[in-house]
């Protein structure tokens, strides 16, 4: 045995493509080992991705600004020349200029907590004061102030709260009152460089506030609250509903808009909140007024619409994905979002070398374990298809006679079997899996074995020796396996080889119809999930590494036949 392995590696050596196919063959079996890790993602995880994007509407036409910043915005607000935007992560986005001619500027805040709302100063009482003062609040009491001077001052909110609005005002003194509410009712006031707190009195949060100068604003939270600022503290307010109120905006003593949830619109006229009729029924998140009584309000699923002469007027965004915040530009309107949604049909990149499904899957992740279902079905199958037809060519060839007879007859009845309706009943009997591949694969294809193993038995059981070992009392088994099943074993390590070939091409073919593991992955699966998914026809980067790889596979496994074959046959060493 130990002689014949070296002959079958000799074989292999000396063959520069079955080398290569065997090299192949090794690192494919090693990097389906190690896919756990190897794997970039968990292969049954749906990616998500986060980014940062801007919808204008204007004239009646929408442009997205898609993929800002990696990070989702979370507001917007309106600057001198354009308009500044903050989110997760720290995010500071600035865009100035106009639609046509204006570009992003990153800021780097140096901060990994989320800011949740902006508010830009823009009656700064001098036109020279570029940019606006602005002020964004966020995560564990994180506040950044841009001044005059167009720099970002980091302050922090006493005790680390999560800050979920803020607002300011001019005062007479020619100072800024600043505001900020956040969780658990509390409020923040400031009228020079230091955060004090305000008691509200309240357990709930507040998500919003707004000045319309500094004696008078609005402060908005959970289950309808309301607060008033009359300069110098934040009192209840009568609201007009329950639910949670998610923003304010105030344009003076007679005019503010709050919004919340399940399309809650309130309008304060200058005594009382009332409740407005609005198209819309899920939650609305951000409220921005503009000039001569226009408004914007967005929310969730590119739910947004416009208040233009007295009416509320939904708007097709043409976008699916939540926004966060609002501002009106001119005479433009802006919206910045989005919730993380799911990285479906992903291009090849650096995040997902093979790009991702219809689910947001990464395929590279689940062509590596794939690997694992593909090689083992292969190994096994070959090995059932091998083990079979052996032993029915050593019974056949060494009795012949009617024993003979009737095995070709059942082989004979084995070729007249097709694979696939094969397939089809064992899945009735039991369901989808590996074993069930494996019987199809090993019950049906051992024939061709069992004939070229019979054909080699047939001139061996002729042989002198075998002869011998009869007359000296060898019994049937002994001779089979002692005596001939050595001089066929160069052969049957090559049907091996070719079983194992035809054994991934059908585990293939059966997975791609849907007979194969449903919890597994497999080459043959992957493409299953493609043709099912429709997008077979243009995401071919999900189809292209499979097939590639069985390709490959298979070519492999080809080439290490195609050496083992001359220690089968030595006539064509000499060839």
């Amino acid at each position: 045995m130990k002689e014949l392995f070296t002959h079958l590696w000799n074989a292999i050596r000396s063959d520069s493509l079955a080398m290569f196919g065997l090299i192949v063959l090794v690192i494919l079996a090693v990097a389906a080992a190690l896919a756990p890790v190897i794997a970039t993602h968990d292969p049954t995880e749906m990616n998500y991705r986060a980014e940062g994007s801007a919808l204008w509407i204007e004239n009646g036409t929408t442009h997205l600004d898609a993929g800002v910043t990696e990070h989702t915005l979370r507001s917007v607000a309106a600057d001198l020349d354009g308009f500044v935007a903050v989110g997760e992560m720290g995010t500071v986005a600035v865009f100035r200029g106009t639609r046509q001619d204006g570009s992003w500027n990153i800021i780097e805040s140096g901060h990994d907590a989320t800011l949740r709302l902006v508010t830009v100063l823009r009656d700064v009482g001098a036109e020279s004061v570029v940019p606006a003062r602005a002020l964004a609040v966020g995560d564990n009491g994180l506040i950044l102030y841009r001044d005059d001077h167009d720099n970002w001052i980091e302050e922090h909110a006493p005790g680390d709260p999560t800050l979920f609005g803020a607002s300011m005002a001019n005062t007479e003194n020619g100072s800024i009152l600043r505001i900020a509410v956040g969780e658990n009712g509390l409020a923040l006031v400031s009228r020079d460089d230091s955060w004090h707190e305000i008691n509200t009195g309240l357990p709930r949060d507040l998500l919003s506030v707004s000045l319309a100068d500094e004696s008078f604003g609005f402060a908005v939270g959970q289950r309808g609250t309301i607060l008033r600022w009359d300069g110098t503290e934040l009192v209840q307010t009568e609201s007009p509903t329950f639910r949670d109120l998610l923003d304010v905006a105030v344009q003076d003593r007679n005019y503010a808009i709050a919004v919340g949830e399940r399309g809650t619109v309130l309008r304060w006229d200058g005594e009382t909140w009332n409740e407005m009729n609005s198209p819309l029924s899920r939650s609305l998140r951000s409220i921005s007024l503009g000039s001569e009584g226009r408004a914007i309000v967005v929310g969730n699923f590119g739910d947004m619409m416009a208040l233009e002469e007295g009416q509320w007027r939904r708007l097709d965004s043409g976008y699916d994905r939540h926004f966060r915040g609002s501002t009106v530009v001119g005479d433009a309107y802006v919206a910045v979002g989005t919730d993380p949604y799911v990285n479906a049909l992903a291009r090849p990149s650096r995040d997902h070398y093979f790009g991702t499904t219809h689910n947001g899957r990464d395929i590279f992740s689940q062509v590596l374990y794939g690997g694992r279902t593909a090689l083992l079905i292969g190994f096994l199958a070959a090995i059932m298809v091998t083990v079979i037809g052996t032993n029915v060519g050593l019974v056949s060839g060494y009795f012949g006679g009617r024993t003979d007879s009737f095995l070709m007859r059942i082989v004979d009845i084995m070729y007249a079997l097709p694979l696939e309706p094969f397939a089809m009943i064992l899945v009735l009997l039991w369901r989808p899996g590996v074993g069930v591949i494996i019987l199809a694969v090993g019950l049906l294809t051992w024939r061709t074995t069992a004939r070229l193993i019979r054909s080699q038995v047939l001139s061996i059981v002729k042989r002198p020796f075998v002869k011998a070992a009869r007359m000296a009392g060898g019994g049937n088994a002994r001779i089979m396996y002692v005596h001939i099943a050595p001089n066929v074993l160069p052969l049957t390590f090559l049907q091996l080889a070719v079983a194992m070939a035809f054994a991934i091409t059908a585990e293939a073919t059966l997975s791609f119809l849907g007979l194969g593991p449903p919890r597994l992955y497999s080459w043959g699966t992957i493409l299953h999930q493609a043709r099912l998914s429709g997008a077979w026809r243009t995401a071919w980067w999900w189809i292209v590494p499979p097939g590639v790889l069985i390709m490959i596979t298979v070519v492999s496994v080809f080439f290490i036949s195609r050496a083992l074959e001359v220690v089968a046959n030595p006539r064509l060493r000499r060839q």
